[in-house]
């Protein structure tokens, strides 16, 4: 007997008729380039992505120094696939296995793939396009500072800030 009562109230609902949804405003065309800023963003993840891959080539290579490549990998962008023609069985090593250097050769070229594609991404954040926002969207932050990279005499690395207010 419970049923029949909610039942109806289910099917009532389903015949009552809902209320008209507006159309969204107008949004105004997206541009078809990248805003400036999305320059320094790219070339940011490609030095990101070769340090990555580098840290963990080098991190392998002090790990196992008796691997066949071991200090190759220590080269940076090339090292990788200087490691690969190195690669093989240790001379010390009887119980080597086939997989054990086909998982190297796999696992080394994956490591070279990324550490060659970070140049080719900051290149791609040079020559990239860019478009400036509309007037209208513009927001003007007042304050914008830059982290650069600076030389300090002549075997010093430093870090300044360069801005415009």
């Amino acid at each position: 007997m419970r049923l029949a009562p909610m039942l109806a109230v289910a099917l009532a609902s389903l015949a009552l008729p809902c209320p008209a949804q507006a159309d969204p405003p107008a949004q105004a065309e997206a541009p078809e380039h990248p805003v400036p800023s999305a320059r320094f963003t790219t070339m940011a993840a490609g030095v990101g992505m070769t340090a990555f891959w580098y840290g963990a080539a080098a991190g392998m290579s002090y790990a196992f120094p008796d691997a066949p490549g071991a200090r190759d990998l220590r080269v940076p962008i090339a090292g990788p696939w200087m490691a690969i023609a190195n690669n093989g069985c240790p001379p010390d090593e009887p119980d080597c296995s086939g997989f054990m250097v086909v998982l190297r050769t796999i696992v080394t070229a994956i490591d070279g793939i990324g550490q060659a594609g970070g140049p080719l991404i900051v290149l791609e954040g040079i020559l990239m396009r860019t478009e400036p926002l509309p007037a209208e969207r513009r927001e003007d932050k007042g304050l914008t500072l830059l982290p650069l990279p600076r030389t300090i005499g002549s075997r010093g690395v430093g870090l300044g800030v360069s801005g415009r207010f």
